[in-house]
């Protein structure tokens, strides 16, 4: 019930349909004919990833965070009032943040398809998967933020934050000259599971040991944010 009661006030906000599908959508048409991108294939899916990724940035830390931030008082009455806790909250709102991020990788493939700018392999498919993926771990990232600051502050941040978390999502070493600040750079992206996201498409002969990677950093950058959860629910009650 909740479910579909966010998802008719999500599809019915105009920030969500310009800022997470029609941006991004128009990104992407205007790189693949102003860049005219050759019959590449794997640069092709990186700017269908890239596309992916700003849509669901866009819909996991500002539409989401602003969303929380407004119902956040309501949900921790009932959790104080009823059996209906944030974790469950969050759950439920999670499941409706995966189904809008498979709205926007869908608009977007069809795209593709209509500009003959995907070719439907393994590394197509694992990239869709891994980036629907980051889209849960970005909404709790956005769940956090949401529930710790009030909705003035989080429009004043959320854009900010989008643009921080972009800067880290794809190496920087594949498309600028290794310098000390690039290695830098890797190094700190080394740290979240973006990093190892990217390198399971690049690199297939490495299945094992770049999923290993991904699920243990993921896990450790979730943690400050479980603990962010948790302090204000226990904040508050």
């Amino acid at each position: 019930m909740i479910t579909a009661i966010q998802l008719k006030q999500v599809i019915r906000n105009r920030r969500f349909l310009i800022f997470t599908i029609i941006f991004p959508t128009l990104w992407y048409w205007m790189m693949i004919k102003l860049i005219n991108v050759p019959h590449n294939q794997t640069f092709q899916l990186i700017l269908l990833v890239l596309a992916l990724l700003i849509g669901i940035l866009g819909n996991s830390i500002v539409t989401f965070s602003k969303r929380i931030a407004s119902n956040r008082r309501f949900y921790f009455l009932q959790a104080r009032i009823s059996q209906y806790s944030i974790w469950r909250y969050m759950g439920s709102q999670l499941i409706t943040q995966v189904i809008l991020n498979l709205v926007i990788t869908i608009v977007l493939v069809l795209l593709a398809c209509i500009l003959q700018t995907i070719n439907f392999n393994h590394s197509t498919w694992l990239a869709l998967g891994l980036v629907n993926i980051l889209g849960i771990y970005l909404s709790v990232i956005g769940f956090a933020f949401g529930i710790s600051f009030d909705r003035p502050s989080i429009d004043a941040g959320s854009t900010p934050l989008m643009f921080l978390l972009a800067i880290f999502i794809v190496p920087w070493n594949v498309f600028l000259p290794v310098n000390s600040m690039i290695k830098l750079m890797t190094s700190v992206q080394k740290l979240l599971p973006s990093y190892y996201a990217y390198q399971l498409v690049q690199q297939s002969d490495q299945l094992i040991k770049n999923c290993s990677l991904f699920s243990i950093s993921a896990a450790l950058t979730f943690v400050p944010f479980l603990l962010i959860i948790w302090f204000n629910l226990h904040r508050r009650m």
